[in-house]
């Protein structure tokens, strides 16, 4: 059973119903919305796509509503080519027909750059230098050519935006996410605790408590804020590509391992993403370099590898999740993941640790039931050696657990006053999860939110 999930981008290039039913088929653990692109109701039409090959394949299939969040987009102009050596001219407005200019439309940008700032556009796919700035435009030198499209990001090298976390079109977009029972956010350009609580309290606003936020790891305040930001987040994402707009890209891999340390230390899930299989966008295969790359996603433990454009836009969707899942697969055969000693481990977390010992020592497998999830989160944080299951009542909990590391979810309605153990056993059972002479070791937490039953049961 792969432990490292996988985590789509839909977009233009999988809008179709077979083509979603075919990333699920290849490997796919759950589908990333990004509100950054697209209306709500191509939105809608993808979950409702979602939730019936959820219901005709019988797996639970998370949601992920990424915000836009407190980030500065190019506005709406034809896409074009630029050469190193050229001249663009950026102004302030939301859209323009002009060859050579870049609307920008937010006066934000325009009030902290300076005279020889280095500009990324597109996550740095092409950079701009400063050389004039005038009172309705900011002239620029191109440093590395190639195609500016709109609505992709701008960024100031080394600068950030002081931005409200959540702005109208994140609320608005948040809105239609939870009225449409998404499972997960992703809120972008976290800078500290307080924007995730912003984010909670409006969420809670609307009586939906359950779901999950993850706190996408992309600016210096991020990095600098990570022990505050992982002690209030459900998890993280490592967003590479707007984190090599603030640090030098020679930083990101030791910035990339420092991270996924930091949550497994936390016990919370992390996923990596940007430009994991770029060149799929528009190749069949992909380098060796990109294979190297997920190969160290598996070592360090990451709980699921995440592809953008690759499956938004690229031409090759199908073919980039089956060599995401061939590398994985590999991978998890020839190394183990890390198993860090958490920080502050509360009794649970060394109760489920002794589990996995346990279980591992007895070549058993792991049975487990959770309400909301704490269980199924401590165990996961231990990046066990042997395979586990968790039930649960709710599918939203399901969902959400399919993408934790090892963590394979079921459903199952117990009452924990009754011989829950018994229960459990028939239950998995039912599923032909376990048959004769399997070893199973079961874990139960009789009280929400603890882990502090176990039972070893020769089947």
């Amino acid at each position: 059973m792969r432990k490292t999930k996988i985590i789509a981008t839909l977009g233009p290039a999988t809008n179709n119903y077979e083509i979603i039913k075919r990333l699920v088929l290849e490997g796919t653990n759950g589908f990333r919305l990004n509100f950054s692109h697209g209306s709500h109701e191509e939105k809608a039409d993808l979950i409702e796509k979602i939730r019936k090959i959820e219901e005709e394949e019988h797996i639970f299939i998370p949601i992920i509503a990424d915000l836009q969040g407190p980030t500065i987009r190019l506005g709406e102009f034809q896409s074009f080519k630029v050469n190193e050596g050229d001249t663009l001219r950026l102004i302030k407005a939301v859209s323009t027909d002009k060859k050579g200019y870049i609307p920008i439309p937010l006066e934000e940008f325009f009030k902290i750059i300076t005279l020889n700032d280095v500009v990324l556009l597109d996550d740095g796919r092409v950079i701009l230098k400063v050389f004039r700035i005038s009172e309705d435009e900011v002239l620029c030198n191109v440093l590395q050519g190639g195609e500016v499209r709109r609505n992709t990001t701008v960024a100031i090298q080394g600068k950030e935006f002081s931005l409200p976390p959540l702005s109208e079109k994140d609320l608005n977009d948040l809105e239609f996410a939870l009225n449409h029972d998404v499972d997960i956010i992703f809120q972008s350009f976290v800078r500290d605790k307080s924007d995730i609580i912003e984010l909670r309290r409006r969420i809670r606003e609307f009586g939906k408590d359950s779901i999950r936020i993850y706190a996408k790891i992309e600016t210096r305040s991020g990095v600098q804020n990570i022990d505050r930001i992982l002690d209030e987040a459900d998890g993280i994402l490592i967003a590479r590509g707007d984190l090599g707009t603030y640090f030098p890209l020679e930083e990101i891999p030791s910035l990339e391992a420092l991270l996924a340390r930091k949550a497994l230390e936390y016990g919370k899930p992390v996923v990596l993403a940007t430009q994991l299989l770029e060149t799929m966008i528009y190749n069949p295969m992909p380098t060796r370099a990109e294979v190297v790359d997920i190969y160290n996603g598996v070592l360090h433990g990451i709980d699921a590898l995440m592809l953008s454009g690759e499956t938004a836009i690229g031409q090759y969707p199908i073919l980039a999740i089956r060599w995401l899942r061939r590398v994985i697969e590999r991978a998890e055969k020839e190394v183990k993941a890390a198993r860090i000693n958490g920080i502050n481990e509360t009794a649970y977390e060394k109760f489920a640790k002794g589990i996995i010992h346990l279980a591992e020592s007895l070549n058993a497998k792991i049975l487990a039931y959770t309400k909301k999830g704490a269980t199924a989160l401590r165990l996961a944080r231990y990046r066990p050696n042997v395979p586990v299951y968790v039930a649960t009542e709710r599918k939203i909990v399901a969902r959400q657990l399919n993408i934790l590391w090892g963590i394979k979810p079921i459903i199952a309605i117990i009452d924990l006053s009754k011989d829950p153990i018994k229960q459990l056993i028939n239950a998995y059972k039912e599923k032909n999860i376990i048959k004769k002479g399997d070893i199973a070791v079961i874990t139960v937490g009789l009280r929400e939110g603890t882990t502090d039953l176990a039972h070893v049961e020769i089947v």
